[in-house]
């Protein structure tokens, strides 16, 4: 079977599937249907719920059924995204939307690493892998910020512009992925019985993982907790620069600057990872984020939003590279199981973690809210390593 194709088709795909022209829009487009910023909230919630409950399974459908499969009913769900948001008027309604977004998310989340790896394996060029997902990241990235750009100006001539751009822009999504060819794969045994049944075992596999390679706990564990700290302060920090007195033009630009430079860093981390062992990659950047972070919430000035684009870089290099070491680990048959297991855990923590930073920010002001957070994500990134060195001295 010819896969020669695949990473080419991958990238059309997903420039494709990024574009999103209401990314930057849909609180305002809520608002204007008449929805409040409490029930806004509610629908934002929902959204994390939905990726919650079904990451994991969704993932399974990938490794049990094919990750092209996965993929296709993800892009179905991105197109009823658009259509409900286009036609919706109501809170239910529109918690349709929300939730078909959210299986979109979980649907595709594993799916497109796992296409890429396997691909890279069945013609031996695994080493390729952090090249070709830094590849796929900065594309998603540009693809990102050009719907920004382009839905800003379809939002002015009218909101059907907005959401008529996405679903053609999804159709055409399917398109490559038609022509994708699914790699070959281990397949998980059959143990009989009914189809749960071959779910349930799918799910021990991915929970076997975990336990049988302690070599990448920390990694995972530090990864989950700068992402959720990293969401927090890219959604919260836009009012937070209002707050700090810059305008909304500084602010748009602010981030503007952070997607594209996101590209940059996803393009040149196979580099890194060349250059310098993994650990020490993880351990040299988590002391990084947590210099930048202090900068963050104590610098005045423009090196307040100079300390947040070296933070949001720092995720963007590592993350490719995170990827690429995890992906090691784990066999064809079960690796879009376990990312959807990390990708479930980071979710959970981004659900409970976004609203009470919300809520403590409302009656502390942003800067003691960001404060605490540094000193929970110190606390618990720190007491994990702790721990696990005195295990570690344990066993000598």
């Amino acid at each position: 079977m010819k896969t020669k194709n695949n990473i080419h088709l991958l990238y059309f795909y997903l420039f494709f599937a990024q574009l999103f022209f209401d990314r930057a829009l849909w609180v305002i487009y809520l608002g204007d249907r008449g929805m409040t910023l409490g029930e806004i909230g509610i629908l934002e919630a929902l959204l994390h719920l939905g990726i919650v409950l079904f990451e994991v399974p969704t993932g399974m459908i990938a490794d049990l059924y094919g990750r092209k499969i996965s993929l296709i009913i993800g892009n179905i769900f991105s197109l009823l995204y658009a259509l409900l948001m286009l036609v919706s008027g109501t809170f239910s309604l529109f918690t349709l939307a929300f939730l078909s977004m959210g299986l979109m998310v979980t649907f595709h989340s594993g799916a497109e690493q796992a296409f890429a790896y396997d691909t890279l394996k069945n013609v031996n060029r695994e080493k390729d892998y952090t090249r070709v997902i830094g590849s796929m990241t900065a594309i998603s990235l540009l693809s990102l910020s050009l719907a920004k750009f382009i839905g800003g100006f379809m939002a002015e001539v009218s909101w059907e512009w907005v959401y008529g751009a996405t679903i053609v822009t999804h159709v055409m999504a399917v398109i490559p992925l038609l022509f994708m060819k699914e790699p070959p794969r281990e397949k998980t045994e059959s143990i009989g019985g009914r189809w749960y049944n071959q779910w349930v075992h799918q799910f021990k596999l991915g929970i076997n993982v975990w336990k049988n390679n302690p070599v990448i706990h920390r990694p995972v564990v530090l990864f989950i907790l700068a992402s959720a700290v990293m969401v927090i302060i890219v959604f919260y920090g836009q009012e937070y620069f209002i707050q700090l007195g810059y305008s909304s033009v500084v602010v748009g630009a602010v981030f503007t600057i952070e997607g594209l430079l996101g590209v940059v860093m996803a393009k040149i981390a196979y580099k890194v990872e060349e250059r310098l062992e993994f650990f020490n990659i993880l351990y040299y950047g988590l002391g990084l984020f947590l210099l930048f972070f202090i900068l963050f919430i104590f610098a005045t000035d423009w090196a307040i939003l100079l300390s947040f684009l070296f933070l949001a870089q720092l995720l963007s290099l590592f993350e490719p590279i995170f990827s690429s070491f995890v992906q090691r680990f784990l066999d064809s048959n079960i690796r879009s199981t376990f990312l959807s297991l990390i990708g479930l855990m980071e979710s959970f923590v981004i659900m409970i973690s976004f609203p009470l930073f919300g809520y403590a920010s409302e009656r502390s002001g942003f800067t003691d809210g960001f404060a605490g957070l540094l000193i929970i994500f110190t606390v618990l990134a720190g007491g994990y390593l702790l721990v696990g060195r005195m295990r570690a001295n344990r066993k000598i």
